[in-house]
C-alpha cells in the first residue's frame, strides 16, 4: 500500500508538470501568433515603403548629376538588397492559402514552422514525383507494347488525372513555404490536368484508337524525359547549393530553369524533342477531327491543350534565357543566397538583415560586407 501511494504522489507531482508545462505552452503560442502578425504587418509596410522610395529614386534620377547620381545607385541597390531579405523573412511567417487551396483544404494554415519540415516536405515532393513518373513510364509501355485493353487505359487515365491533382495541391503548398515555382511550370500542371481528365471521358471511337498508340508513345517518351530532368536537376541543384548560388527550397521542374543554362547543350535537345512530339500530336489531333467519322469534341479540345502546352513551353524556355542575361547584380544573389543557405536561428537571421543597412551617407561598411559572404 505504501509503494502504491508513493506511485499516486508521483503521479500527481508529474500531472502537475504536465498542467504547468501546457500553460507555458499555450501562453507562448498566443505570443508567437502575435509577434507573427506584428512582423507580418512591418512586412506590408516596408514593402509599400521600398516602391514609394524606388518610385523617388525614378524621379530624382533624371535631374540629379554626380555625386547625387552616385548615392541614388547605391540607395537602389541597398533597396534590392532588402528586398531579398524581406523574402526570407516572408518564409517563416504564416502564409494565407491561395483560391485554388481554398476551395481544395477550406481555410487552412500550410505554412511549416521549421525548416526540417519544409525540406521533409519537399524530399517527399520530390519522391512522389519521380516514383510515379517510373510507374507511368511502365504501365505506357506495356499498353504501348503488349496491352491492347480499354479498361486498363481508363485506369492509366484515371492515375494521370490523380497524379497532375495531387501535384498541383503540393506544388501550391511548396510556394507558400518558400518555393520559387513560377509561371507557365506551375500553369502547365493545371492544363495537364484537364488534358488527362479529358482523355478519361472520351469514349472509345475510331478517333480514339487512331490517337490511343501514339498518346502511350508520347507517355512513355514524356516520363523518360522527366526522369533524366530529375537525376539531371537533382545533380545540378546538389551543387548549386552547396556553393550557395540556389535557393534550398528550389525544387525540380518539367521545363527549363535559369540555373540550368552553364549546361544548356545537356537538357534542352531532350525538351526540344518532347514539345516537337506535343506539336506533332496536335496536328494529327487536328486532321483526325476534320475526318468525318469524328463526332467526339475531345479530339479538338486536346490538340489545342497538345499546342498550348508546346507554344507555352517554347516561349517560356525564351523568356528564361532572355531574363538569365539580364538577371541582378551578381554581389546581390549571391549575398542574399549564401545567408539564406545557412541554418542561422530566426534571431541569428534578423541580426545578418542589419548587414544591409547602410550608414548616414547611404553607404555599406566593408566589414559588414564581409561578414555577409563569409556566413
Amino acid at each position: 500500500m505504501e509503494n502504491f501511494q508513493r506511485s499516486v504522489d508521483q503521479f500527481q507531482k508529474d500531472w502537475l508538470q504536465l498542467q504547468e508545462k501546457h500553460s507555458s505552452l499555450v501562453m507562448s503560442s498566443y505570443k508567437l501568433k502575435e509577434e507573427e502578425k506584428g512582423c507580418v504587418q512591418s512586412v506590408k509596410h516596408c514593402r509599400t515603403y521600398m516602391r514609394l522610395l524606388k518610385n523617388e529614386i525614378e524621379s530624382l534620377h533624371n535631374n540629379a548629376s554626380g555625386d547625387e547620381i552616385t548615392f541614388l545607385e547605391k540607395v537602389k541597390l541597398d533597396i534590392l538588397k532588402k528586398e531579398y531579405i524581406l523574402r526570407d523573412i516572408e518564409d517563416v511567417l504564416p502564409r494565407t492559402a491561395g483560391l485554388y487551396l481554398r476551395i481544395v483544404l477550406g481555410a487552412l494554415n500550410i505554412s511549416f514552422a521549421n525548416k526540417e519540415d519544409k525540406f521533409r516536405y519537399k524530399d517527399d515532393y520530390e519522391r512522389f514525383k519521380i516514383i510515379i513518373s517510373g510507374i507511368c513510364a511502365f504501365l505506357s509501355f506495356l499498353l504501348y507494347f503488349f496491352i491492347q485493353n480499354r479498361i486498363v487505359d481508363t485506369i492509366f487515365h484515371f492515375l494521370l488525372v490523380w497524379y497532375y491533382c495531387t501535384l498541383t495541391i503540393r506544388e501550391r503548398i511548396l510556394i507558400a513555404n518558400g518555393s520559387r515555382i513560377k509561371g507557365w511550370w506551375n500553369i502547365s500542371h493545371f492544363i495537364s490536368t484537364a488534358c488527362a481528365g479529358i482523355m478519361l471521358i472520351w469514349p472509345r471511337s475510331r478517333s480514339y484508337d487512331e490517337f490511343r498508340d501514339q498518346f502511350m508513345l508520347f507517355s512513355l517518351n514524356l516520363n523518360l524525359v522527366h526522369f533524366i530532368q530529375y537525376q539531371y536537376q537533382i545533380s545540378c541543384l546538389h551543387k548549386l547549393r552547396t556553393l550557395g548560388c540556389r535557393h534550398p527550397m528550389d525544387i525540380t521542374v518539367d521545363g527549363f530553369m535559369s540555373w540550368m543554362f552553364r549546361r544548356l547543350t545537356f537538357i534542352l535537345p531532350f525538351l526540344i524533342e518532347t514539345y516537337g512530339f506535343e506539336l506533332y500530336l496536335a496536328y494529327n489531333l487536328y486532321v483526325i477531327s476534320q475526318q468525318k467519322y469524328c463526332h467526339e469534341w475531345q479530339v479538338l479540345a486536346v490538340a489545342l491543350i497538345y499546342f498550348a502546352l508546346a507554344t507555352g513551353s517554347i516561349v517560356t524556355v525564351l523568356q528564361v534565357i532572355r531574363q538569365k542575361i539580364r538577371a541582378p547584380p551578381p554581389v546581390v544573389l549571391h549575398d542574399h543566397l549564401t545567408k539564406k543557405y545557412s541554418f542561422a536561428l530566426p534571431m541569428e537571421k534578423l541580426n545578418a538583415a542589419d548587414i544591409f543597412s547602410g550608414d548616414n551617407n547611404g553607404t555599406m561598411t566593408t566589414a559588414a560586407t564581409t561578414q555577409t559572404v563569409m556566413t
